[in-house]
């Protein structure tokens, strides 16, 4: 048995102010998140089979690259707070479930500031996700059960239970509960969380931490919780998928463990979700310690100390960082070569062509790659991801660059970002009538522009680099343009009230694109694939994405509709069900208040004046 113990206190009479002044120290920072994520890679051999998730943006400090899933999952504090228990949809983490039933369990890693031992976000928003996805199973299987009885019972077939189709508890089923001889398993339950004996929907959660009275209170929730989650996705493939509940377990560097005798969870009658607390718990939030000053939570708030370096940056230059005898300002120093050297990388990578390949697999789909061998659209992340069913992809800078993304089977570009990636093109057909000024007000004054060309137009200018008298004409033989919209929307609280104008425009542009393709003769007017994207692809993008989907798009098929219909309908109810249909699938997607506050005056207040404060 071995007890992690904290670093013994050595403390050298200095003030209380000189260490809270050196808490912002960069040196310290990286070198207590580097004692801390010693913890966490230690905890991750114990348990090799669980694949081990940050919580963003804090958690990500804390894991090795080598040994982070990405992307990692998003689970807020504010949404355990007392009071304010929530289960945020926009932080649904459904490829959390899918890892979890992938590898039977998970661990999550996280920090807290002084005065905690855990943060809230492992303490109760994850114990809250936890039995909201067990209780709405339940729920699930229960509903499709008693469905099932219903309809063999109208259909005049007889049941098959001896209880009879009228049994008021499905789980007493002996078909579903199985013999004796199967106590221990799951694998004869067709359908595990119709066992009420062994599917446990109880909110979970540490009772030195939680109070009783906190803890009815929030369980009392769940169920809210649950039939919250069911009105905006379909559970019941879950119900088949998932063979035992899930359930938090919480590990600090104060736990006690059993390093040779860890427990066998494949045995226990629940997927376990570890919640890994990273930092240890110190007098202060500070001690001091071999030699620097040891910062309990320092990977919080990194703006406030990172001098711009991100988790990646740190831990590829963690020995250049933290070479042995270099002073806290070198440290600052190389902090501040690395990231503009990033800096520099990037911008060059910017500049770059993708040499991108479309290879038409057997059933006719497409599946993009680029030079390096690696997926250019994923599910998941990390340039731009399919929303289903729509014809949406949302995605980062990356995604948009021109001609790639026509090249890569877009047929219209929406770029949210204040800036153009700009492309020798556009230099070319600046003032033609390729580029239309739309209106409207964007960074610096910019108003929106909308470029249509066709294929020989583009084709022609990029193989003509060096051409000063290049000339765009029509080709009347072509039956196909592209659409490139450009709305330049600031980042943060600045580009609110731009976001709000940009809004009817691009709902305008997608009206056209659909127009012209119908009405040209010849024209593919099967699925058209429409790229919008930003810096990101998770905040403005989002917004945009999500208010087009309202606007004009089907919510069952997909299919447009034209935003006469649905714009004078919509609801913010309409409005979630769309936006979790965009984070089920965008999971980089982390839209900000301040842009849903945006798409919910648009919709709600479609003809109130603009705010005093967003006049000109």
């Amino acid at each position: 048995m071995t007890k992690i113990e904290p670093t013994q206190i050595s403390s050298h009479g200095r003030s209380r102010d000189d260490m809270r002044r050196d808490a912002k120290n960069l040196m310290n920072r990286l070198k207590s998140i580097k004692a801390d994520a010693a913890f966490v890679s230690e905890i991750s051999d114990l348990l090799p089979q669980f694949p081990v998730f940050a919580n963003e943006r804090c958690g990500t400090w804390y894991v090795h690259p080598s040994k982070i899933q990405k992307p990692g999952v998003y689970f807020k504090s504010t949404d355990g707070h007392t009071g304010r228990w929530d289960f945020n949809l926009r932080r649904y983490n459904p490829h959390l479930i899918t890892a979890i039933i992938e590898n039977g369990g998970c661990i999550i890693v996280d920090s807290t500031r002084k005065g905690k031992r855990v943060p809230d976000a492992l303490s109760k928003t994850i114990p809250i996700w936890c039995a909201t996805i067990n209780t709405a199973i339940r729920k699930s299987a229960l509903q499709d059960h008693e469905r099932q009885q219903q309809s063999s019972s109208q259909s005049g077939r007889k049941d098959s239970s001896p209880l009879g189709a009228d049994a008021a508890e499905p789980t007493s089923l002996p078909s579903l509960k199985g013999d004796k001889s199967s106590k221990g398993t799951e694998a004869h339950l067709p359908v595990p969380s119709l066992d009420s004996e062994r599917w446990d929907t109880r909110y979970h959660s540490l009772p030195s931490l939680i109070s009783r009275s906190e803890h009815a209170q929030i369980a009392e929730k769940i169920d809210a919780f649950a039939e919250k989650l069911m009105r905006f996705t379909d559970i019941t493939p879950l119900t088949t998928r998932l063979s035992k509940p899930i359930r938090p377990i919480w590990l600090t560097p104060q736990s006690v463990l059993f390093k040779d005798d860890m427990p066998d969870y494949s045995r226990v009658n629940f997927l376990p979700v570890i919640c890994l607390s990273a930092s240890r718990v110190v007098p202060e939030g500070m001690e001091e310690c071999d030699g620097y000053l040891y910062v309990q939570g320092s990977g919080d708030d990194e703006e406030m100390w990172s001098e711009g370096l991100t988790p990646d940056l740190f831990w590829k230059n963690e020995d250049y960082l933290l070479e042995e005898g270099i002073t806290s300002a070198e440290c600052e120093r190389r902090a501040r070569e690395i990231v503009r050297e990033a800096k520099k990388v990037q911008l060059e990578c910017s500049h770059q062509q993708l040499d991108i390949t479309v290879n038409r697999q057997e059933d006719g789909t497409s599946k993009e790659k680029i030079s390096n061998g690696q997926l250019l659209f994923t599910p998941s992340m990390e340039l731009c991801s399919e929303i289903k069913p729509s014809p949406f992809w949302i995605g980062n800078n990356a995604s948009g660059r021109i001609p790639d993304c026509w090249q890569s089977g877009f047929d219209m570009v929406i770029n949210c970002a204040a800036e153009i990636q700009r492309d020798s093109f556009f230099e070319w057909t600046e003032g033609s009538q390729v580029v239309l000024q739309l209106g409207g007000t964007g960074v610096g004054g910019t108003p929106a522009s909308l470029c249509i060309v066709q294929r020989h137009q583009w084709e022609t200018a990029t193989s003509a680099s060096s051409s000063s008298d290049l000339t765009i004409t029509t080709d009347t033989t072509s039956n196909k343009e592209y659409y490139y919209l450009h709305l330049p929307i600031a980042e943060g609280k600045k580009g609110q009230h731009q976001l709000l104008e940009m809004i009817p425009i691009a709902i305008k542009a997608v009206e056209s694109f659909y127009a012209s393709r119908t009405m040209r003769e010849g024209a593919e007017t099967m699925n058209p694939r429409i790229l919008i994207h930003c810096q990101q692809g998770m905040d403005r993008s989002v917004g945009i994405t999500l208010a087009i989907l309202v606007s004009c798009f089907e919510e069952g098929t997909g299919r447009y509709c034209g935003a006469n219909t649905n714009q004078r309908t919509a609801t913010k109810e309409t409005i979630q069900r769309r936006l979790f249909q965009i984070m089920s699938h965008r999971l980089a997607a982390r839209p900000s208040r301040a842009t849903l506050k945006m798409i919910n005056t648009y919709f709600m207040s479609p003809t109130d004046p603009l705010p005093a404060k967003y006049k000109r």
